[in-house]
């Protein structure tokens, strides 16, 4: 593994672990049960976003709403790429060591809160760039505002959702679960919430504090920037299962996020002239991610167990044609079916519980639900079409895809998810069947 050292991985034979082996009703549970897991998750979380709409901090400040849709997405592309690493970990068997075990969750904590500090900055120094080219406006106390927020939600969203994962991956292990459809599913119940909890409350309260205080969001700056990156920046060299992943890392998570930008950019337009499209936006970006990550985390598993990093195993291709990744012909075509099994039922109960939850009954119109369900049903085929096509070429090419692949499947669908649901909503509207949410909320959180 490419985050290891050699000497540390085992050598295991094609098909040697039980999961390859597994009936497939005991993958449909251990990924259908973190999927509605993961689904109340996003539903939460667009409650929140629906109600956060409202506040003053985001009807001055707009860029908020594209950083919403970026920091969502830096939970892919860091935390489920640490999840995907040490699943792998899990399945090769490294983690049954103390002392490896130990170096291993240290060393991908401190790389990805370091990563996560470097983001946060590039991001919303990006997002006011490119707002104040839009606007020919630019606000330094804006962007002060926006940075310091950023820092404080990807710094601890990370820490948390870390911490999560690693007690659900050595849960999985200890009995004898597969952690790639568990650990991956965790964080995408709890990711994109967090993300939003986070950044709204300390972005409404540094919002109350740059008015008279500008100095407190410089020195919240300078204190992660010129303290606590060099920190972890150390911690990372010293660690040896982490120090090659420092330098290859950094190409598909910068790149993941401009993609993202695009959707935050949909997200901030969309969410003024649609008032409901705040609280669908996070359940289809959130479950198509969801699902096409478990895909991406399992292949990397797979081929680790089949091959030799930079060689493909016989029997596989980096093209496939689409109905072989989706029914029979790949070695990982039957977790593929469950995806798709459980996407069309799955997004249409979500979408009835959403409802229900922001109105207090159920008003959603059919029209709404099956549209819904098809939409997500095609963002997930283009998905786990790109995913076979991107694991087995990253492969090809040497590079590490729990490391690579995620970042950009997940930017990939914000972006793709985000735009259909925009063309989903504009559609409606011409036909008349546009979801109408009332004003406000029943369950209204005020700041």
């Amino acid at each position: 593994m490419a985050d290891a050292p050699e000497d540390q991985v085992p050598k295991t034979l094609p098909g040697d672990n039980q999961n390859e082996h597994e009936p497939w009703y005991s993958t449909l549970i251990q990924i259908g049960i973190p999927f509605f897991l993961a689904g109340l998750g996003t539903i939460t979380a667009g409650l929140m976003l629906g109600n956060v709409q409202d506040w003053s901090v985001y009807r001055e400040v707009n860029e908020l709403f594209v950083l919403v849709s970026v920091l969502c997405g830096l939970k892919g592309n860091l935390d489920m790429c640490v999840a995907s690493r040490i699943s792998t970990h899990s399945n090769l068997g490294n983690l049954s060591n103390r002392r490896a075990l130990l170096q291993i969750i240290i060393g991908n904590m401190a790389l990805v809160q370091l990563q996560a500090i470097v983001c946060a900055a590039l991001l919303s120094s990006l997002t006011v760039g490119i707002s104040a080219v839009i606007k020919h406006d630019f606000s330094y106390k804006d962007y002060f505002l926006l940075t310091a927020a950023a820092l404080i939600t990807s710094s601890t969203s990370c820490f948390l959702l870390d911490s999560i994962v690693m007690v659900v991956i050595l849960f999985s292990q200890r009995y004898s679960f597969n952690p790639d459809y568990m650990a991956i599913p965790i964080v995408a119940s709890l990711g994109d919430v967090v993300t939003i909890s986070l950044l709204s409350f300390s972005a409404a309260l540094m919002y109350e504090l740059c008015k008279a205080h500008l100095w407190i969001c410089i020195c919240v700056m300078v204190g992660y920037l010129a303290v606590m990156m060099p920190i972890w920046l150390v911690v990372v060299l010293r660690n040896a299962f982490v120090r090659p992943v420092l330098m290859v890392s950094w190409i598909p998570v910068i790149g993941a996020l401009c993609i993202s930008q695009i959707a935050g950019f949909v997200l901030s337009s969309s969410v003024e002239d649609f008032r409901a499209f705040a609280i669908f936006s996070p359940i289809i970006n959130g479950i198509g991610g969801n699902l096409v990550s478990v895909q991406a985390s399992h292949m990397g598993s797979v081929l680790y167990r089949r091959s030799s990093l930079g060689l493909l195993p016989e029997d596989s291709r980096i093209l496939e044609w689409p109905h072989r990744v989706y029914l029979r012909g790949t070695v990982y075509s039957r977790v593929a079916r469950i995806l798709i099994a459980i996407s069309v039922p799955g997004n249409v109960v979500l979408v009835i519980l959403a409802d229900y939850l922001y109105m207090s009954y159920v008003s959603v119109k059919w029209v709404f639900v099956v549209a819904f369900a098809v939409t997500s049903l095609l963002q997930l085929l283009v998905l786990l079409w790109l995913a076979h096509a991107l694991v087995h070429l990253l492969w090809r090419r040497k590079i590490d895809p729990d490391t690579a692949a995620i970042p950009y499947l997940t930017a990939v669908g914000d972006a793709l998810g985000t735009g259909l649901l925009a063309v989903l909503f504009h559609l409606l509207r011409w036909q008349e069947e546009e979801y109408e949410p009332r004003d406000q909320p029943w369950l209204k959180i005020s700041y």
